[in-house]
C-alpha cells in the first residue's frame, strides 16, 4: 500500500506552483501567495499595535493601584504635595495630577512635560508607547499658589477603549436617536474627579462638542490655547464661544473666577474627517460649599451647533449656523450691559 503524503506535503503541493501544475493553476498560487504576503505585511502590525495596547492597558492599571483618591478634607490654603502622589512622583516627577471618571477607563495619572508632543509617544514610566499617557497642557502651570484658569489635558482615543477613549460615549449618545438622544453616558457621567498635586477636586461637566483643527476645512476655533482669563469679558467671551460649539446644554451655571478643566482627545465623527476633528469635554471646578449634584434631566442638546465649512458642505447640506441660543443667564457674570453690547436678548423666564 502506498505510503499518504503528510499534510505539510500536501499543503505545500497545494499553495507552492510545482513541477507539472498547468498555466492556470500556477497563476492562481501565485496570486494566492502574493495575497498572502500582502495580509501578513498588514496583520502583523496591527496584531502588534494591539498587544502593544493591551501592554500600555495593563501598564496604566497597575500605576492606578499607586494611587488612591482620598476624600479626607485638604486645608484651602494647602501648600503641601499631597500624600497620595508620593508613589507617583518617586517614578515620574513629571506628575503634576490625577485624573477619574467614575464607571469608566478613565482611570489615570496626569504628566506635564516640556512640550505637547513627548508623552504622545511614551508612557508614565517614559518607555516608547503608542497610548502615550494623560498629559497636561506644558504651558498650564499648576504650584503650591494655584493653578491655570483652564487646565487642558489630552489622552490618546485608543482603539481598545482605554486613555481618553471612553469620552467619545458624551459625544455618541447625544446622537444615538433621532427622536429622542439617550445623553446616557452625560446623565450617568455629569461629575469628573480631577486632583492635583495640592488640590482634590470635582468638576461638572457643562458642554461638550467636536472641533476643527485643519484650516483647509474651516474655521479652527483653538478651544485649548486659552489657559487663563485676564479679565471677566475674556472668561465671558470664551464661554459663550464654546457653548455656541457645544452640542449639549447642560443645568450647569458658570461665572468668572470659575476655575476650567477641558479634555481633548481625537475623534472621528464623520465619513472623511480623518485626523481632523478633536472632541473637547469642558467642565469647572465645583465651587467651595457648592453641592456636586446636577440636575442632569434638564440637559438639552443645542439645536444650533456652530461647527465649520466642511461640515456644512459635506454633511449639513449646506446648512450654516446663523445665531446662538444658549441660555446666556447660565453665564453669571453676564449682565445686561453685556447683553446690550452683543445685541443679545436674554429668552423670557418660564421657570
Amino acid at each position: 500500500m502506498e505510503k499518504k503524503p503528510n499534510f505539510f506535503y500536501r499543503l505545500a503541493r497545494g499553495i507552492i506552483p510545482w513541477k507539472g501544475d498547468n498555466a492556470g493553476l500556477i497563476i492562481r498560487k501565485i496570486i494566492f501567495i502574493v495575497a498572502f504576503i500582502v495580509f501578513l505585511a498588514t496583520a502583523i502590525p496591527l496584531l502588534a499595535d494591539i498587544l502593544s495596547m493591551y501592554k500600555d492597558e495593563q501598564v496604566s492599571k497597575d500605576i492606578s493601584k499607586m494611587y488612591q483618591l482620598d476624600d479626607t478634607d485638604v486645608p484651602e490654603d494647602n501648600k503641601d504635595i499631597l500624600p497620595s502622589f508620593k508613589k507617583l512622583l518617586e517614578i515620574n516627577p513629571d506628575t503634576v495630577g490625577y485624573i477619574k471618571i467614575d464607571g469608566t477607563l478613565v482611570d489615570y495619572p496626569v504628566v506635564k512635560g516640556t512640550d505637547n508632543d513627548y508623552y504622545l509617544t511614551h508612557d508614565f514610566y517614559k518607555n516608547e508607547s503608542r497610548s502615550g499617557t494623560v498629559m497636561m497642557d506644558y504651558r498650564n502651570k499648576v504650584t503650591a499658589d494655584g493653578h491655570s484658569g483652564n487646565l487642558v489635558l489630552y489622552g490618546h482615543n485608543m482603539a481598545v477603549g482605554t486613555f481618553f477613549a471612553p469620552l467619545n460615549e458624551y459625544w455618541r449618545t447625544m446622537y444615538d436617536s433621532y427622536d429622542e438622544p439617550s445623553k446616557s453616558f452625560y446623565k450617568e457621567h455629569p461629575v469628573i474627579r480631577f486632583d492635583t498635586l495640592y488640590e482634590q477636586a470635582e468638576w461638572k461637566v457643562f458642554g461638550f462638542g467636536i472641533f476643527n483643527v485643519a484650516e483647509s476645512r474651516g474655521e479652527v476655533y483653538e478651544y485649548n490655547q486659552k489657559l487663563d482669563f485676564t479679565s471677566e469679558d475674556d472668561f465671558n467671551d470664551y464661554i459663550i464661544n464654546i457653548m455656541d460649539r457645544s452640542d449639549i446644554f447642560t443645568d450647569v451655571d458658570l461665572k468668572y473666577g470659575d476655575d476650567i478643566l477641558t479634555l481633548s482627545t481625537c475623534c472621528w465623527p464623520y465619513e472623511g474627517s480623518g485626523d481632523t476633528v478633536r472632541l473637547a469635554i469642558f467642565a469647572r471646578k465645583i465651587r467651595k460649599g457648592e453641592s456636586d449634584s446636577v440636575d442632569v434631566e434638564k440637559a438639552v442638546g443645542n439645536p444650533y451647533v456652530r461647527r465649520w465649512q466642511w461640515v456644512y458642505d459635506k454633511v449639513s447640506g449646506g446648512y450654516d449656523w446663523f445665531q446662538s441660543t444658549w441660555d446666556r443667564r447660565k453665564l453669571l457674570s453676564y449682565d445686561a450691559e453685556d447683553a446690550k453690547r452683543d445685541n443679545y436678548s436674554f429668552p423670557d423666564k418660564t421657570d
